[in-house]
């Protein structure tokens, strides 16, 4: 990359070479470029970061495009994406973070930052999202920052014990506030139990995500795991 650099891992494990077998085709490239919030920031995706190798799943832009091919198409019936129940956020995830995200930056942060969310639907990327979390951690990622620009910020400070730094502030008070760590959660919950065109392995590493936010990230825990 341009001004930072990165390792990139393994890349079986972290599921970039399941989804990257789809995210190529040209319709794919469109519709993700157009749709959540690429559109407009070459600037902000080239000179290293995969504008010109689209494709090249080393890269963060094609590793970007692999948690939107997941997020888009992890519901059994992707194409119903409404509001009202039954509906979980599996099936509207995705149309949550079009409607909430439409300025998408990669930038390299200190190497362990994830994102940040800034006012009017402005999110940056950064290099601990691109190739410190897995395919699904990253489109959690999406839905957390979604839900920020969605009008929720975190209220609270992460407890004693917490691998998010305990008594720091960035944690949501508990999981009825129904804040960024909830939403994140409670889609890694519903891919792990009904993630479609997916492996077990991805589930599963869902699932441990998904675990460790509910552990980690809430003043009050949950109660309850996955």
């Amino acid at each position: 990359m341009a001004s930072c650099t990165a390792t990139v891992p393994d890349k079986d494990v972290s599921g970039d070479n399941l989804y990257g077998a789809f995210i190529c085709d040209q319709v794919y490239i469109d519709y993700f470029w157009n749709t959540y919030g690429f559109n407009g920031n070459k600037d902000y995706w080239d000179d290293g970061f995969g504008w010109d190798d689209c494709c090249n799943t080393d890269l963060p832009l094609a590793r970007t495009f692999n948690s939107c091919y997941l997020l888009t198409y992890s519901a059994e019936d992707y194409l119903n994406d409404r509001w009202d129940a039954p509906q979980n956020v599996l099936q509207w995830g995705r149309r949550y973070v079009r409607e909430n995200i439409d300025n998408l930056r990669s930038m390299c942060g200190d190497g362990s930052f994830i994102a940040a969310s800034f006012g009017g639907g402005l999110v940056e990327l950064y290099l601990g999202c691109f190739y410190n979390k897995d395919v699904p951690g990253r489109a959690e990622t999406l839905i957390h920052e979604a839900r920020h620009q969605g009008g929720k910020p975190h209220n609270a400070t992460f407890p004693a014990g917490s691998v998010f730094g305990a008594g720091k502030s960035g944690a949501d008070s508990d999981w009825d506030y129904q804040g960024a760590w909830t939403f994140g959660a409670g889609y890694l919950w519903w891919f792990y139990a009904e993630g479609a065109r997916t492996t077990s392995a991805m589930k599963e590493r869902a699932r441990q995500r998904g675990n460790l936010v509910i552990d980690n990230a809430f003043a009050t825990h949950p109660g309850f795991s996955i």
